[in-house]
């Protein structure tokens, strides 16, 4: 490897360490003694070996569109390069607005979301197992392929946080009190929108001459975007706070595309 791999300018590894490398390997591990499991309990094995690589790489390739945390100012007042890429990030948004792919980071997050779905297979595998999947009615497997498979996916929103910039001291108050008004304020999470993430936040002042309750003096907004079920994007809010940044003032939505100032 070249004394470069790992810097910043290189594009095969924008955000990888040796560490990562290291995670790669016992992910590989883990992989390769699952497929021998699998290989001793069905004639199978290798298509489903082949059919979780195949979905791995489809998400994997689907998640550079849905998992975008645009260019951002949150602990960066001159302004932070963004990133694509779930659960591991792997391309890089440049200021200008162009994203650089590193390939290292690609096939170490194509490497996570293969070892979650072979993770997953075993874990069905053994619970099929335990309840005697071959003996259920198809309603019964329908049932447990709905609990098991369907509804675990469909709500991990709830159970992993999306990504979004790191908030600290007081920005992290500000977004806190944007989550909380979103949420039970104007209702925003519930039955369709699982989860909002932090993408963006700023300090705006009235124009001159402007009416407003609070004269020329600063508010903050915050810019949030919404997950719904299976970690899908669905919209961004725009959530204005008093100069306090306690109490919501107003909020409306944004599309996913685009600014969310605009």
């Amino acid at each position: 490897m070249p004394a470069n791999f790992f810097d910043s300018d290189s594009q095969w590894a924008l955000f990888a360490t040796w560490v990562d490398l290291l995670l790669a390997v016992v992910g590989l591990l883990l992989i390769t003694l699952i497929a021998i499991w699998l290989r001793q309990q069905t004639v199978h094995w290798f298509r489903i070996i082949l059919a979780t690589f195949l979905i791995a790489l489809t998400l994997c390739i689907a998640a550079y569109s849905l998992f975008v945390v645009p260019i951002y100012s949150v602990g960066c007042p001159g302004g932070c390069p963004g990133w694509r890429g779930f659960p591991i990030r792997f391309a890089r948004i440049e200021l200008n607005g162009i994203s650089q792919i590193g390939t290292l980071d690609f096939l170490l997050n194509l490497l996570m979301l293969w070892l979650m779905w072979m993770g997953a297979v075993l874990i069905w595998g053994l619970i099929g197992y335990v309840l005697s999947w071959s003996n259920r009615s198809w309603r019964s497997r329908l049932l447990l392929v709905l609990l098991m498979a369907i509804l675990p996916w469909a709500l991990l929103p709830r159970l992993i946080d999306p990504p979004q910039p790191t908030a600290r001291g007081e920005e992290l108050r500000l977004a806190v009190n944007a989550i909380r008004s979103a949420e039970y304020t104007y209702g925003i999470t519930g039955p369709w929108v699982q989860r909002l993430a932090l993408e963006d936040m700023r300090t705006i002042v009235p124009e001159v001459g402007a009416e407003t309750l609070f004269g020329d003096t600063p508010v903050n907004q915050v810019c949030l975007r919404g997950y719904t079920y299976f970690y899908l994007p669905w919209l961004r809010y725009r959530i204005t706070l008093d100069p306090s940044g306690v109490t919501a003032l107003s909020l409306a939505e944004v599309p996913l595309e685009g600014s969310c100032w605009e």
